[in-house]
């Protein structure tokens, strides 16, 4: 098998990917190296640019990681958790109730997924370190006790901690939404125009009449 390629927006680095790499590495051969866009090459004619694809191919092809669960269950299992990041919480709007949620699937675990480290517990944690947020809610002392417990646990293992010095994404994923604009009318100089002195005519309504204001 040729060696695979993992090229790195550094802007926007793949964290999952990059610690899926960490624990693979001594079953395959992989190099990383810095480029335009996130994506794993694996053959002059073969690429992955998406993220769940590019862990499961990382964790298929090396058989003894154990990052794809032992069993068909386990694999579902798995497959929750990655859409689990990719969308409840990766959103601004439903990080609480996905943190809660995470919250109580972790109450009794110590890892996601059966007894070991998995894709869902290298993808739920890289979105929790990009996301501006949940480093607030850190900061803050406000996350709840089982989830922080999970993050510090992972984040003390060597692979974590090479990771997040080499590759700093804190909050470089998070989104928030824009602030709304106050609508306000727009006013325009009018030259020797005195206060009380000036009469402003709206547009014309549907009769065809139009109403004068005086300031």
């Amino acid at each position: 098998m040729a060696a695979l390629c993992l090229t790195v927006n550094a802007g926007n680095p793949p964290l999952e990917a990059l610690l899926a790499v960490e624990h693979v590495k001594g079953d395959v051969s992989i190099s990383v190296e810095e480029g335009k866009e996130n994506l794993l090459r694996v053959s002059e004619t073969v690429a992955f640019t998406d993220m769940n694809s590019i862990l499961r191919y990382l964790a298929r092809v090396a058989t003894t990681s154990g990052l794809y669960g032992t069993n068909l269950m386990e694999h579902t299992e798995i497959d929750h958790w990655l859409e689990f990041s990719a969308t409840k919480l990766s959103s601004c709007d439903r990080l609480t109730s996905a943190i809660n949620e995470l919250n109580h699937c972790l109450s009794l675990r110590t890892y996601l997924v059966g007894n070991s480290l998995t894709l869902a517990d290298l993808c739920v944690w890289a979105t929790l370190k990009g996301s501006a947020a949940w480093q607030e809610h850190l900061k803050q002392n406000k996350t709840l006790v089982h989830v922080k417990r999970w993050f510090g646990f992972l984040e003390a293992q060597q692979a974590f901690r090479s990771v997040g010095t080499k590759w700093d994404v804190s909050g470089n994923r998070a989104t928030v939404a824009p602030d709304k604009k106050q609508d306000v009318g727009k006013f325009v100089e009018l030259p020797g125009a005195e206060m009380g002195k000036v009469t402003v005519r709206f547009p014309p309504e549907a009769s065809g009449s139009s109403k004068p204001f005086n300031s």
